[in-house]
This record gives C-alpha cells, structure tokens and sequence, in this order.
C-alpha cells in the first residue's frame, strides 16, 4: 500500500469552528487591556469563597480513592433528586434518570451528538446562549426563531410553529434565556411541549440559570410538564447559584433510555467527572445555603442599578430582565456597526459580547451585571461617558 507523503496530511474541514462568542470577547478585552485600558471585571455567576464544611469536604475527598463512578456519585446524584422534589415537586430516580456531566456545555454537547442525526433540525428561540457549535458538532442544523424586543424578547409561539418542517427533530430552550434575562411563565413552556408532542420532536432545555428569577416570577422546568409529554431534557450547571465554577459540574435529566445512550457516549469520552468536585458539590447541596442565598438576594438590586443607569447614560433602555444575571442592551447610539460600538466600549474598559454572536439585533450587546456595586457604578460611569464621546 501506497503511504501518503509527509507532507499531505491537513485537517478536514470539518474542523474548523468558529470561536465562541464569549470567547472572543476575552481576546479583545486582552488586546485593549495590553494598549493600557483597565477592563472591568464583570461577571454574571457570583464568585464567593468556598465556606468551611465545602472546604472540609474537598480536604477529604483528596485524601480518599476516587470511585469513578461514571453516572456520577450516588450521593451527588441523590442530593440532587432531593432538591428537585424539595423545590419543584419532581420526583426524579437518581440512580435512572440522572447523569453527572463536565458542566453544562458538555452535557448539551452529549445530549446533542446523542439524540440527532445528520441532516435532523433543531428548531431554536433566539437570541440565545451559544447552541450552533454543539448542534452543528451533531451534524444537524439550527434553524433560529427570532423574538421581539417589542415584546419583552419573548418566545415566538408562532413562530415555533411554523418553523416545524419534516426535518424537525428537537426543540432547544434556554430558561431562563441568556442574554435576554427573560423567564418563560408556565403558560409558555407548556405551549412549546404541546408544540413538539403534535409534532413528535424533542424539547432540551439549558437551565443553568434557574435560581435568578425576580419580581415574584417563578422559574418552571420542563420536566414539571412531562404528563403532557415526556420527551423531555433537562441540562444544567452547577457553576451558577452554588457558585462552583472553578468545577466545571453539571448534569443531565432525561427519560431514562436517553440516559442509557448518554452514559455510554460519556464513558467512551471522558469515563467519569472528578470526585473532588462532585463532593465539593454534594456538601454544597445538602449543607447550609445562608452564604449563597445573601448573594442571591442582590441581584434583583444589581438588575435594577444597571437597568436604571443604562437609562441615565444615554442609552436606550432595556427591557428589564425578570431571570438569569445579563441584559441586551441596544446600542446604535455608540456607533453603526458592532465593530465600531465594541471600540466605543472597550475604550470605557467595557468588555461585552456582541448581539450578532448571539443571534440578538448587530446594535446590541450583552452586559452581566453579578459584579459589585462598585464595579457596576464603573460600568455605568464607562457607558455614560462612550455617550458623551459621541457627541463630542
């Protein structure tokens, strides 16, 4: 047989991704911060230290033989179904139901590259977290169904509807939405799965926001609506309100045949997730939540302060989130294109994501507001004055 030379072998094209959006704003906030502008550290999960009886429990874990258990630790897996019948009233088998993922990015990527086939199509609200790359990774195609800003960036019901072609093969949610910040009420979610059981499709839903829901509003899952139809999915991270990014955890709730096939793939991809995490994350779970739920309690304060100073700046105002810790903010009064409105903000040490990357209007950005309230006075300050700059 004939070797190929030396010099023949090259990536195939499929390879060649394009960079995540949040991603990409990193790069340029490092290329602004090396010409000597100080970029704010905005962030939209709190960052807190790691109390006592978590940091007990990691000191443990490192002295102890790791399980590998490849569904995820019992205990984890079971801390968990308790806390979704203790908040939902779902009672959910943790030992057939769930599986312990590397965060909720690789969850989706699994769920997808499991459930789709080539040439399938994942119909897909928009603006929305960053869902093509995994969906396109399972050889399928987005097909994106815009909301309104006029209308609060609410799903398009309608709009669902009539995207639906002999290709469907799932819905894809992100509840609450990111970057909108809007919360989908019962009434909504359970419109969407009556869509996809008429039309047989599947409903994956990315929840890693669930516990910030303001003005009363309730966050509802999916699998709360699973008597309608239970072709549901549920993907979540453990990064947000348990404040467990430095671990990279996460998990899957699905019908147990899709965790079946989930947790085969797994294996074969990364065989299990870490045991110091996973019991960073049950003491987490099951120990005290005051340090956690006093950060919690000022978001709704810190939407308001950013919401409000938006306003004040010159900006037009946002709609006003009622979940998750980022807004969309239209900013056509900084420049004409998303590259011009990046340099307006960046020279303010304001580093965003452009709507475009997130399937949002090209005037608009994604601002986080989880900071502290001095650093969002700065964001404020920085905002006010890209305004003034453009009048100069």
């Amino acid at each position: 047989m004939q070797r190929r030379s030396s010099n023949s072998w090259a990536l195939p094209a499929a390879s060649d991704f394009p960079a995540l959006g949040a991603m990409s704003t990193r790069t340029r906030a490092e290329r602004s911060a090396r010409d000597g502008v100080r970029i704010l550290p905005l962030v939209g999960a709190p960052v807190l230290p790691m109390p006592e009886h978590v940091r007990r429990a990691v000191a443990e874990a490192m002295d102890q033989p790791d399980p590998r258990d490849t569904r995820g630790l019992p205990e984890l897996r079971a801390a968990i179904a308790a806390e979704l019948e203790r908040e939902h009233g779902l009672r959910v088998d943790p030992e057939r139901r769930l599986l312990i993922t590397h965060g909720a990015m690789q969850g989706l990527s699994l769920v997808l590259r499991t459930v789709l086939a080539p040439g399938d199509e994942v119909i897909v609200p928009t603006p929305t977290y960053f869902f093509d790359g995994a969906v396109r990774e399972a050889g399928a195609t987005p097909v994106h169904v815009p909301s309104r800003e006029s209308d609060g960036w609410a799903i398009d019901l309608a709009g669902l509807e009539a995207a639906v072609t002999s290709r469907s093969r799932a819905v894809l949610l992100c509840n609450p939405n990111n970057p909108t910040g809007h919360l989908p009420d019962a009434a909504t979610l359970a419109a969407v799965v009556d869509l996809a059981a008429r039309h047989g499709l599947l409903v994956v839903s990315d929840d890693s926001w669930q516990h910030f829901a303001y003005d009363g509003r309730r966050y509802h899952p999916v699998e709360a609506f699973a008597d309608r139809w239970p072709h549901l999915v549920t993907v979540t991270s453990l990064s947000k309100y348990y404040a467990l990014a430095s671990w990279r955890l996460g998990y899957v709730l699905a019908p147990p045949p899709v965790i079946d096939a989930l947790h085969r793939r797994f294996e074969w991809e990364a065989v299990c997730c870490g045991v110091v995490p996973q019991r960073a994350a049950v003491a987490t779970l099951d120990g005290p939540r005051d340090w956690l739920d006093r950060a919690l309690s000022a978001y709704q304060a810190k939407r308001d302060l950013v919401c409000d100073g938006i306003a004040a700046s010159g900006l037009t105002p946002p709609v006003r989130p009622t979940g998750g810790a980022f807004l969309l903010a239209g900013c056509s009064r900084l420049g004409g294109t998303p590259d011009a409105i990046d340099r307006a903000l960046l020279r303010n040490g304001i580093a965003t994501v452009r709507g475009a990357d997130m399937h949002a209007p090209a005037t608009h950005v994604r601002i986080t507001y989880g900071a502290d309230e001095r650093t969002l006075g700065e964001l404020i300050d920085g905002l006010a004055r890209a305004c003034r700059d453009q009048k100069a």
